[in-house]
């Protein structure tokens, strides 16, 4: 009798190792190292929103995906793919986390592509965006 093929886990399941990773379940890594599988986003916020898949739930795994996030994003920008990049990570459902698997997002910036300033600011939707910017300022304006 043939063993049964891994399973996949689906949004909100809980994840208990990489390989039952819902990545793994529709895709297939475009880059894979001992520490992290890296995929394109299935349902990007803009071209070029990939993710950096940490095989282990731990701080050494999570820190060298961050690493290859990092590094990736340097060498992109001096291939001028982007002007820069933004990396996190959604831990728990309250922050809009619905793969509950650790998981960096890496999001690629051109210059333009928003008008407001602060970046990471804007991931709490009820934070004092206007606390040190004005409604008006913007890129543009800072420089």
């Amino acid at each position: 009798m043939p063993l049964p093929g891994p399973t996949y886990k689906k949004p909100f399941e809980t994840i208990s190792k990489y390989e039952e990773s819902t990545w793994l379940g529709n895709d297939t890594p475009i880059f894979e190292n001992e520490y992290t599988g890296v995929f394109k986003d299935k349902y990007p916020c803009v071209k070029g929103h990939t993710l950096f898949i940490p095989k282990k739930d731990t701080p050494e795994f999570i820190g060298e995906s961050y690493k290859l996030a990092y590094y990736c994003g340097k060498e992109w920008i001096k291939e001028g793919k982007m002007a820069g990049f933004n990396v996190g990570m959604n831990m728990g459902r309250c922050a809009g986390q619905t793969i509950m698997w650790p998981h960096i997002h890496f999001i690629p910036r051109h210059k333009g592509d928003s008008d407001k300033i602060g970046g990471m600011r804007y991931a709490h939707p009820d934070a004092d965006h206007f606390e040190y910017y004005g409604p008006n300022d913007t890129y543009e304006r800072k420089k």
